[in-house]
């Protein structure tokens, strides 16, 4: 047995079930070893598919994006019949239990949570998580998020993080970890040592945590300590560098934490004290495979102090880069029985082994989008929803004085655009079934449901679009500002740009020759109304009243609206600075 406590934090496990460990682990063949390493990522639910992907890697996990009820517990079924070991099934749980389910809560965005002001928020949303998460048989989220979203810029941090107050960072996240314990599901903190300093994204280069190693142990050293002294069970370790932790020429000074041995021992573990399981970020991303063949690397995140390696390019070959690496001593007996040992305690500290079928996928859904949910989302849209400014005394709107509303609206499509271009039969197959879908299934948009409730004060709220860029020019060239002018009261740039991986900026985009921008302010009455990212008034500074609300949730949009319009008071307090200066790597003063 690996010099591992697995009667102290975060595992505490009785006797039997350290038992339990020690003798699954002198049954396992090294085929079955080295294929518990693996954190997989699967969208099939096709029994076939599942049943050979268990036989021929023997993961120790599975991780699944949103799908249906009816998929998942399918999914889940097939997989946990067919595993010798009971396996680890994780979802992006950052948000609610729409993470892993589409019928299931959306609470809000982490950086929401945070507006309210209330710590009481992140723990329900811990909660939300683990119930909706178990009622289906998941037993593990990627979740909470511990970055610290220093750099306005970054793209992949934004409305995930708690903000860029790590006090409150810290205090948000330890409440999730509480918040998900209480439900019995354990979590994974990420992405140690930490995103949010730098302006791009980690999954599509190698970025570097800037901060002073004295600064970072104030901030999200501290962080982390909180929630690993809440008993977080897992940690998940970016492909980022932590520079100023080495002494300048060291050759580990800009390799990323999930190839790092000396952040991964000597400053997770022996410092900060981590016990619990480890493993990298997807492997998929660039910032992991820049750094060398992946022949090498697959291995090396073992060695390094990664107890799971996290998604794959190739199954088969990534399993065989495992193996050679452990047959040729990169990953050596030691390495192995230690990844291993924490691998079967998480699942021993969760009971999955002394659990039936029925009980490790339950199938009874009685926890999801229940009533009591949909109130803390509702509490939590009137709590964070932020008045950022109204300089020109706009708010609040009343439809005797202010009825005409032009709605301008900015938002990312999402995976919709990516079917949208799928050439050939297979991607017109997608846009036929997802065209059905819609119509047997109709679901408002966010800006569909926003002039809706408009609407439904009394205003005559319409959707403005200038539609393509030659027929925007042809409009504009035969009308006059005036015949223009006459078909609003006021406008609402209505924005929602959400974070998505491999999107580099969240800015905002325009059409040719900016006839969509808004030239416009100076002569209609025009307020921001942002439902992602808090900072765009780096691109829209001239617009005089602004509304951040961080999350599209139909709790947020009616929140929003019978706030502008004077029902209820602003209560969201910003969780970030907004002064959008470019970030230096140093704390601000």
């Amino acid at each position: 047995m690996s010099n591992i406590d697995l009667k102290g934090r975060p595992f505490y496990l009785n006797d039997s079930q350290i038992e339990w460990v020690k003798t699954t682990k002198e049954k396992m063949t090294i085929q079955e070893k080295i294929g518990q390493l693996f954190f997989l990522l699967s969208m099939s639910t096709k029994q076939t598919e599942l049943k050979e992907l268990v036989d021929s890697i023997h993961p120790g996990g599975i991780m699944y994006r949103t799908t249906s009820v009816a998929n998942i517990t399918k999914a889940y079924t097939t997989l946990q019949e067919n595993s010798s070991i009971p396996m680890l099934l994780a979802a992006n749980l950052e948000s609610g239990g729409n993470g892993l389910i589409n019928e299931g809560t959306f609470f809000g965005h982490p950086m929401q949570v945070a507006a309210s002001g209330e710590v009481e928020q992140a723990r329900r949303l811990g909660q939300i998580c683990a119930r909706e998460a178990n009622s289906v048989g998941a037993n593990m989220a990627f979740a909470p998020i511990i970055d610290i979203n220093y750099n306005w810029r970054n793209p992949i941090t934004n409305i995930r993080s708690f903000g860029d107050d790590p006090a409150m960072v810290a205090a948000m996240g330890a409440a999730y970890v509480k918040g998900a314990l209480e439900e019995g599901l354990s979590m994974t903190i990420k992405h140690f040592p930490g995103d949010g300093t730098d302006g791009r994204d980690q999954h599509l280069v190698l970025t570097p945590n800037q901060l002073s190693i004295d600064d970072w142990r104030k901030t999200f050293g501290a962080a982390y300590k909180a929630s690993i002294e809440e008993d977080a069970t897992g940690l998940m370790v970016g492909h980022i560098s932590l520079p100023s932790y080495f002494e300048d020429g060291d050759p580990m000074q800009n390799l990323p934490g999930s190839l790092n041995p000396a952040l991964l021992n000597n400053l997770l573990r022996d410092e900060l004290g981590f016990n619990g399981l480890t493993m990298t970020d997807a492997s998929i991303m660039t910032g992991f495979g820049q750094v060398g063949k992946r022949a090498d690397l697959v291995p090396q995140s073992i060695a390094a102090g990664c107890d799971m390696f996290l998604f794959t390019r190739m199954p088969e070959d990534d399993f065989d880069h495992m193996m050679n690496g452990y047959k040729n001593g990169v990953i050596t007996e030691e390495r192995l029985d230690e990844a291993l040992t924490r691998i079967l305690a998480m699942k021993a500290h969760l009971k999955l082994h002394t659990k039936s079928l029925a009980e490790l996928v339950p199938n009874v859904f009685d926890q999801v989008a229940i009533a009591e949910h949909k109130e803390w989302a509702a509490e939590l849209a009137d709590k964070s929803v932020t008045l950022v400014k109204d300089s020109q005394n706009l708010l609040p709107l009343k439809p005797n004085d202010k009825k005409r509303i032009g709605v301008m609206y900015q938002g990312n499509e999402g995976m919709a655009a990516i079917f949208k271009t799928i050439p050939g039969l297979k991607g017109l197959m997608i846009r036929i079934v997802m065209g059905i879908s819609n119509l047997f299934n109709p679901q408002k948009d966010e800006k569909t449901k926003f002039i809706d409730a408009l609407n439904a004060k009394g205003f005559e709220a319409f959707e403005y679009s200038f539609g393509d860029i030659m027929a925007l020019m042809d409009t504009m060239m035969k009308a006059t500002l005036s015949e223009w002018k006459e078909q609003f009261d006021v406008i609402i740039f209505l924005v929602k740009r959400e974070t998505e991986s491999n999107k580099t900026s969240l800015q905002l985009e325009y059409k040719a020759m900016g006839f969509d921008a808004p030239w416009w302010v100076g002569e209609v009455p025009t307020m921001l109304v942002s439902l992602g990212s808090p900072y765009h008034q780096y691109d829209l500074p001239m617009i005089e009243t602004v509304v951040n609300a961080y999350s599209p949730t139909d709790e947020v949009i009616q929140a929003v609206v019978d706030k502008i319009t004077g029902e209820s008071e602003f209560k969201g307090i910003s969780p970030v600075n907004l002064d959008l200066k470019e970030f230096t790597g140093k704390l601000p003063e």
